[in-house]
């Protein structure tokens, strides 16, 4: 296995070889906190048997401290195609290892962005879902509706979606966007986080962030184009990729 020189903790799960790994959620983006877990998002190879029968392996592990989630590797690019902004992330995080083989660590931040109408809409998506939890909690976070009557931690989510979107059209990478340096964003979010909103406020803030900014930044994605012809490459090189390694 070519990993750039780094070490996997693990080389497999249920006897399927990992070829990426990555670091997501808010340790990639500089918005952890003491209290926060970590979370990385694994990929293997199939197995022959895999192949045989169709199956696309998964699994997935939460914990106090750990969160996880393991996916086959033949689903990667239409994950990146789909421009979620949790598999985006992957690409870009600063604990990154993948098998060199592959046609992904060169290529990140092409790939990253080969799909700009659809990560305006994934984006915008998972904004309104986490608006539509914030009183619900879950086991993780029932703590915080308790004490602040709604889950800062999903508004948190929901509100960097919005700042990531504004970034990029106001003209940074993908990359740029995904990573809050220490200012005014990064305080923001991190206030939102630790409770310095009521739910009111909180849902007031983004009424106007978005009677401002939404119909530019929707105007700016709608006028980019989708790059096809990296995503027929990316499929090429793991399907040459599990021809070889099988």
């Amino acid at each position: 296995m070519n990993n750039t020189n780094e070490t996997w903790e693990t080389t497999t799960f249920e006897g399927r070889k990992i070829v990426m790994r990555s670091l997501v959620g808010s340790c990639s983006a500089n918005l952890n906190t003491p209290e926060s877990d970590e979370d990385y998002k694994y990929f293997v190879a199939p197995t022959f048997d895999d192949l045989y029968t169709g199956k696309m392996f998964a699994t997935s592990s939460v914990t106090p401290t750990l969160d996880y989630d393991v996916h086959d590797i033949r689903q990667l690019a239409n994950l990146l195609w789909k421009a979620n902004l949790n598999f985006i992330g992957a690409l870009m995080t600063i604990d990154f290892i993948v098998d060199d083989l592959l046609f992904i660590r060169d290529n990140a931040d092409a790939l990253a962005s080969m799909n700009m109408p659809y990560l305006y809409n994934s984006t915008m998506g998972m904004h309104f879902e986490k608006m539509s939890k914030l009183e619900k909690g879950t086991g993780n976070t029932q703590i915080l509706v308790d004490t602040f009557g709604y889950d800062t931690k999903q508004a948190c989510h929901a509100m960097r979606c919005l700042f990531v979107l504004h970034r990029i059209a106001s003209g940074m990478t993908v990359r740029e966007a995904l990573w809050f340096e220490d200012g005014n964003r990064r305080d923001m979010l991190l206030g939102i986080k630790a409770g310095n909103m009521t739910l009111v406020e909180f849902e007031e803030y983004v009424a106007l962030w978005r009677a401002i900014h939404d119909e530019p930044v929707k105007v700016w994605f709608a006028e980019q184009k989708a790059n096809e012809y990296l995503k027929t490459q990316l499929d090429n090189s793991i399907k040459e990729f599990i021809r070889v390694n099988i």
